[in-house]
């Protein structure tokens, strides 16, 4: 068969590469000069230093991302253990003078491992409600995931956190910057609409000793393994209709100003929610409605060498450090790129922040970007429920995948999964001991 795969982020290059692997004959689309998985890396020029730096920076772990473990594998990606090292302190804009760090772990839910900051009550606090729980979250997601129980016993996660009285140090200074700068990436307004189910089934998966990784080469290489055996593949190319009649979908591509006709068997439409339903053809009607229902939000990463985003003390630098606001609406995440990338020869000190507070000192900038992800709320799973029924249909000719369409956070393994899915569906072989 003749496929289309518009889109190359994670979930079009899975699907490109699943179909290819099958036989069939891939075309790749994308509006950008480079493959959108990868679009955003940069090569830190600076002080005579020349190094490859991921934006953002892309992590898995192989418990939580069993199915992205599996296509790095297949396709030959090599990863290696990322130092898990987080330290937790406060932030006030835009003096930039920071607290001492109130708790610093070698893992997020690693009690053994904190230091002398017990001493401080607010840290107590945190390790109190840490171990709370770790203790009642089985338990609690056990309940919520009863089939017998009506739906309405799955409540959002702020009203979880308020009927289990978790304290505002915990939620605020601990927990919500863990989980909004790196496992969900998306605002605290966005952090309290998630389903609490989903939260609790990730953050109990991330706790034990499977170790965090990264990809050893970066993720232009995993780009490039992916798409290294594709037909056709159109940068620079913009997508402007996606039609389908009974037995032929068509895509017409703007390049240079020219418009093409081209003719698939099928086409997979691999792009964010909010782009596909912009140049869906008027027969796609039902499925415009559910994805203009799915929700992004902006995220800001800045890379740079400002020491000032860091804990004062060297001491408490760690691979992550959280830096809170004192009036409980917002964190960022400083990533120490020298302990992300240890293999770095060099003296000098960089950092890639996540959803910074303030401006970086302008001399000490030297790069930023800015992504698009999507947020969860509890008419998520209803609305890709519906996106899955309408692609059970045997006649279908235009498909969708992504991170947006599988149930649970937004991550890379949720691309993967909606693009096995859909190759499955339509007679791919996936890799063995996939998990969909």
């Amino acid at each position: 068969m003749q496929i289309a795969v518009i889109g190359t982020g994670i979930a079009g290059l899975t699907a490109a590469w699943l179909f290819s692997r099958s036989g069939h004959e891939v075309t790749l689309f994308e509006k950008q000069s480079s493959l959108g998985m990868a679009s955003h890396g940069i090569q830190i020029s600076k002080n005579g230093d020349s190094l490859e730096c991921d934006v953002p920076s892309r992590m898995f772990n192989r418990l939580l991302w069993p199915n992205l473990a599996k296509l790095y594998e297949c396709i030959g990606v090599h990863s290696t253990e990322v130092d898990p090292g987080k330290s937790f302190c406060l932030f006030t804009a835009p003096q930039g003078i920071k607290s001492k760090a109130l708790l610093k772990l070698n893992d997020s839910f690693d009690l053994s491992l904190v230091p002398q900051l017990l001493l401080q009550p607010t840290s107590r606090k945190i390790v109190t409600d840490i171990g709370k729980m770790m203790a009642s979250a089985a338990n609690d997601l056990a309940k919520m995931r009863d089939s017998n129980l009506p739906s309405s016993a799955v409540i959002n996660f702020k009203n979880y956190l308020e009927q289990n009285c978790y304290s505002d140090e915990f939620i605020y200074q601990f927990l919500y910057p863990a989980l909004s700068s790196t496992v969900c990436t998306c605002s605290y307004r966005s952090l309290d609409r998630y389903p609490a189910d989903i939260l609790l089934s990730a953050m109990q998966m991330l706790i034990g000793t499977n170790p965090l990784r990264r990809t050893k080469h970066g993720t232009k290489h995993t780009a490039n393994l992916l798409s290294q055996h594709i037909d056709q593949i159109k940068l620079d190319t913009t997508v402007a209709k996606v039609t389908a009649s009974d037995n032929k979908a068509f895509v017409t591509t703007k390049c240079n100003g020219i418009n093409t006709n081209h003719e698939f068997d099928h086409v997979i439409v691999a792009t964010q929610a909010n782009s596909a339903a912009s140049f869906l053809g008027s027969e796609f009607h039902l499925e415009k409605e559910i994805l203009d229902r799915f929700e992004y939000e902006d995220v800001a990463v800045a890379i740079h060498s400002d020491e000032q985003w860091m804990p004062p003390r060297k001491p408490d630098w760690a691979t992550f450090n959280f830096l809170s606001q004192n009036d409980n609406q917002a964190s960022m995440c400083s990533i120490w790129l020298n302990q992300f990338y240890p293999e770095w020869e060099t003296e000098n000190f960089y950092f890639q922040t996540i959803m910074p507070l303030d401006s970086p000192r302008s001399e000490t900038l030297i790069a930023t970007a800015k992504l698009q992800r999507p947020t969860v709320t509890m008419s998520t799973r209803d609305d890709i429920e519906q996106l899955l029924q309408l692609q059970s249909r045997q006649d279908r000719r235009v498909w969708f995948c992504g991170s947006y369409a599988n149930p649970g956070i937004p991550l890379l393994e949720s691309g993967v999964v909606s693009a096995f899915r859909l190759g499955k569906q339509l007679g791919c072989e996936l890799p063995d001991a996939c998990e969909i």
